[in-house]
């Protein structure tokens, strides 16, 4: 299989400014929930239309014939941010008060645990508006503590993650007395 290559497109490209949030405020707004839903959205990038105008722009060609994309692509100068705007678009009504989004992963809070049931409705209700699909497998439903950007989010706030450390604790104390100089 061939990657394509859009650095050239990229550079002709004008730079979308949109704004990523930050990683460590979307973390500790987390932080100190009763109940979590850490959910990921499922090819996101190929689930957002190109404008019809800019998709000859990705054409490509293969020994069978020349294509072009449809959908936006990974490796866009501003597919990234596009992303972004389209998951805060869509889950906008949430946005701060349940939900916070760091281009395809979205954590769904839930201050008080029996409100999260009718707080997941409505973010299913709003994916499922706009056609944004999660992989199953990659989500955690009503958990107490889940994986947010690497940093394990508990109700007690930011801990450290036990897989991330257990090379550390597996690890055996020196045996040998480095010296100084060798003889």
């Amino acid at each position: 299989m061939e990657c394509i290559d859009f650095t050239n497109l990229s550079k002709a490209c004008p730079k979308d400014d949109y704004p990523l949030p930050h990683i460590d405020t979307l973390v500790d707004i987390a932080a100190g929930s009763e109940m979590l839903s850490m959910l990921d959205c499922f090819s996101c990038y190929h689930q957002i239309f190109m404008k019809k105008s800019n998709e000859e722009k990705t054409s490509f060609t293969t020994p069978f014939d020349t294509y072009c994309y449809v959908r936006m692509t990974e490796g866009l100068r501003s597919a990234g941010s596009t992303l972004n705007r389209t998951v805060k678009a869509v889950l906008r009504t949430q946005l701060d008060r349940n939900i916070s989004a760091y281009i395809d992963d979205v954590v769904m809070r839930s201050k008080k645990r029996k409100d999260h049931i009718q707080e997941l409705r409505e973010t299913f209700a709003n994916l499922r508006q706009h056609g944004l699909k999660l992989i199953p497998d990659k989500c955690g439903f009503g958990v107490r503590h889940g994986k947010l950007l690497g940093c394990m989010i508990t109700e007690r706030g930011i801990e450290a993650n036990p897989k991330k450390i257990e090379a550390i604790r597996r690890m055996k104390p020196p045996t040998m007395k480095r010296g100084g100089s060798k003889s």
